[in-house]
């Protein structure tokens, strides 16, 4: 009898809240900063995402940008949540824009975020995630999320239990900062 392989890596995201009309649930210290439509997130490395549905790439969403979370909307399955995903800003440890290369024929423009492991589960291995903006350029919103990852304004959030555990920032008070800088890539 073979032993099962070990489990594959994997970069966890946290689920969304959303209201009837499909816009994210907010904690309530938390605000809305930008929102950029066209987004697609891509896992470097391994497959990534919720745990229930870890894909390489989750893609045709909406980005929103909060004081407190990167929050990735499954437009397809609006207004219920579907593969809706979010990434609390004090697990990033370096981000940056990521340069095109030579011969790259994509016309989107990608951020990455190097993540800090085990704050989803036991079995989130952190690593690399990318957004790819095949829309409207994303200038603003980086600037938006070197703005929020200065302010840190998740650590001045008092700690509140959650009642779903489903995502949110209620229930968490930051406990770190963002490690490596606003865009230490």
């Amino acid at each position: 009898r073979r032993c099962s392989a070990p489990p594959r890596a994997m970069l966890l995201l946290e689920g969304v809240a959303l209201t009837s009309s499909g816009r994210p649930v907010l904690a309530p210290e938390e605000l809305e900063l930008k929102i950029l439509e066209k987004c697609d997130l891509e896992f470097d490395g391994a497959p990534g995402g919720l745990e229930r549905d870890v894909a390489d790439k989750y893609v045709r969403g909406v980005a929103f940008l909060t004081t407190h979370r990167l929050i990735w909307l499954d437009q397809a399955s609006l207004p219920t949540p579907g593969r809706s995903c979010s990434l609390r800003l004090e697990r990033i440890t370096k981000w940056g824009p990521v340069a095109k290369g030579v011969f790259s024929t994509s016309k989107a423009k990608r951020v990455r975020f190097q993540l800090r492991a085990k704050v989803v589960s036991a079995r989130d291995d952190g690593g690399e995630i990318r957004t790819a903006f095949r829309g409207e350029p994303p200038d603003a919103f980086t600037k938006a999320l070197a703005e929020a990852m200065l302010a840190k304004a998740w650590l001045a959030e008092p700690p509140v239990a959650s009642s779903s555990g489903r995502g949110g920032t209620a229930g968490r008070n930051g406990g770190g900062g963002g490690g490596g800088g606003a865009n230490g890539g």
